[in-house]
């Protein structure tokens, strides 16, 4: 049977709304507004939900202010986990749209919960939002479950921040390799790049040759050996950063021997990092 979405055979049931919030965002989970549905421990038997709007299969539901739900009294010396769910059941003639607990069986494993296709007739569906973890008679945490919508701003200024930089040179250090990096904010990487032939010799065991001029914002968290390949394969050549040393290659990358010393070769190579 077809189903038309049009004014001359219009036939927008609650059912196909649904239906097409599910195929447009393919996605479970609270929308980023109000105050995402966060949860507050009232006592050890009532956790508050605040106010927000989620989406369960492609069905809405909204808190405006807050609601509570009850947790049944823990038992001395015994862990549980119970859920608070969403839970949407249609009947085809009825629909409701609740907030629900599920009691957990004694030792803290989580509770089953309903996945129905709520479209392919009477069912229900549970979206579970929190995990209530009790220790004895005590709530001792709530742990949320589901996740969160972007909302269309926050998706586009995710998008337009995942972007490389054009490439940027550090220069020629003093044996002859250039050394060129870009960066993505959004997704707080860099990517180095290092080219040419090795034309003054690299001591084993010494500071190397250094490249200045890299951004500070960009530079590693903390120590870093970058392996780089290259005819002597037993040199133990590396491109080495390390933000504190003894030495006047303290924040910069520099291109050195862990063993051999190595000349007259050439190297090339590519090498992505976070600086997160």
């Amino acid at each position: 049977m077809i189903k038309n979405i049009n004014i001359t055979d219009a036939e927008v049931s609650a059912e196909l709304h649904g239906y097409m919030y599910l195929a447009l965002y393919d996605y479970q989970g609270i929308l980023h507004a109000g105050s995402r549905m966060t949860a507050e421990i009232v006592s050890n038997n009532e956790i508050k939900i605040n106010d927000g709007i989620l989406c369960n299969y492609g069905r809405f539901m909204r808190i405006v202010g807050s609601e509570t739900v009850r947790i049944e009294n823990g038992s001395s010396g015994v862990k549980r986990t119970d859920l608070i769910v969403a839970r949407f059941t249609t009947t085809e003639t009825k629909e409701t749209h609740t907030l629900t607990v599920i009691k957990g069986p004694a030792g803290g494993a989580e509770p089953s919960y309903n996945q129905t296709d709520i479209y392919s007739g009477t069912g229900t569906r549970d979206l579970v939002l929190y995990a209530v973890h009790l220790n004895g008679l005590n709530i001792v945490s709530v742990e949320r479950k589901c996740q969160e919508y972007m909302s269309i701003r926050e998706l586009t200024e995710t998008v337009s921040k995942n972007v490389w930089s054009d490439w940027i040179s550090c220069g020629t250090n003093a044996c002859g390799i250039t050394l060129k990096y870009r960066y993505n904010d959004g997704l707080k990487l860099v990517e180095l790049n290092w080219d040419g032939v090795v034309n003054a010799p690299i001591g084993g065991n010494t500071m190397g040759y250094m490249w200045t001029g890299f951004p500070a914002d960009k530079k590693p968290k903390g120590n870093m050996f970058i392996p780089v390949p290259n005819p002597a394969a037993d040199a133990g050549l590396v491109i080495r950063y390390y933000p504190l040393t003894n030495d006047m290659t303290k924040g910069n990358f520099t291109l050195t021997s862990l063993r051999n010393t190595i000349n007259d070769v050439y190297i090339c190579g590519f090498y992505t990092y976070s600086y997160a």
